[in-house]
């Protein structure tokens, strides 16, 4: 916190995102909240916690290791590992109580039983291209392997839809008409999956019918849909604001140039204010010339190439912008009395301070956020879930609920 850039997240909106899908599925049906690549950013042990306590019964992780973090911060939820799995990451997920992925490459596992046993989904690869087994012949011997082994429950059995959040969902039926042919396949010869489950987010929030027996969310349980696509049919709660406090204000004259290659040339007298945020921490240089911020109400530019560490803004049209004001560059706006000065009142670094930030955010949380990562992402050709995940680990988090 003494260099003054921060996030702030808000669990409430992760819990109540999480909630709102979950009543609008059947009863029976489960909801898994990936939290892989540190919580999209967020924090995964933080949001993981507020996942459960919104209603979702399994996490996902990207790796053993990921899943591990969540097994030593003391998480119990069942836990699916999404990518490949060796032999060797199998039996570390064993002794974590980890569910694994399986796929073809595992046929290439030893004859060794895995101690303990282990739960592994058999992942299907209908249409995506990436993992899991994609013949009828891969797909019977892989259940196969599985039945032949008392070391591997079959807990489940999923696929992954590549283009749910498309205009239209042409791809996507064809992948569910896919999976169903395989999952009959696979009650052929005897292997009868606990947990069937195809739906991320889009496909949980366009279509009821295919909840099957679990919905993997990702990006709606942060606040946003998968894509301008569609409008989410529950309101969503974006939970990641990033802020930062003005280092300096000068001015500037006609001509003179802001930043490294002089790429912002003033064209008037122009005052520029310096703010502790880069690409470093996950603001990218991309955005350099072509981005805004929140500053006392007013959506400013972002002038010349932003640095690794810190960014210039043009502020000549906001009145009495000085040292220590708050900057928004994402997220809900700062409250009006976030300055640096209020802060240092109750003790950089203190709870005193970090109590002080959560309050006071509340009440601006209940607007609508002033700058989304959707807009960010829209000016860089890319995904708001990009832009979360490169959130650095040095920008400190601050929790609030």
């Amino acid at each position: 916190m003494y260099r003054g850039t921060f996030a702030v997240v808000d669990l409430d909106a992760i819990r109540e995102n999480v909630a709102a899908i979950r009543a609008r599925l059947a009863p029976t049906t489960r909801v898994l909240v990936t939290v892989k690549a540190n919580g999209y950013g967020h924090g995964a042990v933080e949001v993981a916690r507020a996942a459960v306590q919104g209603g979702a019964s399994y996490l996902a992780v990207a790796s053993v290791e990921e899943g591990i973090a969540l097994r030593e911060a003391g998480i119990q939820t069942p836990v699916l590992v999404l990518g490949a799995s060796t032999y060797e990451s199998a039996m570390a997920a064993a002794k974590f109580q980890l569910d694994v992925t399986l796929t073809e490459d595992c046929l290439d596992w030893p004859d060794v039983p895995l101690s303990p046993p282990i739960k592994g989904h058999l992942k299907i690869d209908t249409g995506m291209t990436r993992l899991g087994v994609r013949t009828n012949e891969e797909c019977v011997r892989l259940a196969q392997w599985i039945l032949a082994r008392s070391d591997v429950e079959c807990q489940g059995a999923f696929t992954h839809l590549a283009c749910a959040d498309a205009e239209t969902l042409h791809h996507a039926e064809q992948q569910i008409r896919r999976f169903q042919e395989m999952l009959g396949i696979l009650s052929n010869v005897g292997l009868h999956p606990k947990l069937v489950h195809a739906a991320n987010s889009a496909a949980a929030l366009r279509r009821l019918d295919w909840q099957f027996d679990m919905v993997r969310i990702g990006i709606s349980a942060y606040g946003y849909a998968p894509s301008d696509a569609f409008v989410p049919s529950v309101s969503l709660k974006p939970a990641l604001n990033l802020y930062s406090f003005v280092t300096r204000v000068h001015t500037i004259q006609t001509g003179e140039s802001v930043g490294y290659g002089a790429t912002f040339t003033a064209p008037r007298v122009t005052k520029v204010a310096t703010v502790p945020v880069g690409y470093a921490d996950g603001y990218p240089r991309r955005l350099s010339n072509q981005s805004f911020v929140w500053v006392k109400g007013q959506r400013v530019p972002v002038i010349g190439n932003v640095c690794m560490d810190q960014l210039m803004i043009d502020v000549t049209d906001v009145d009495e912008v000085s040292t220590g004001d708050c900057v928004t560059l994402y997220g809900h706006r700062a409250p009006s009395d976030w300055t640096r000065q209020n802060l240092s009142h109750y003790g950089i670094g203190t709870d005193e301070a970090l109590e002080w930030l959560r309050t006071t955010f509340r009440e601006s949380a209940r607007e609508e956020p002033v700058l989304s990562l959707d807009e960010l992402a829209n000016r860089l050709g890319t995904i708001s879930y990009e832009l979360m995940c490169a959130l650095s680990p040095r920008v400190p988090r601050i929790y609030v609920k």
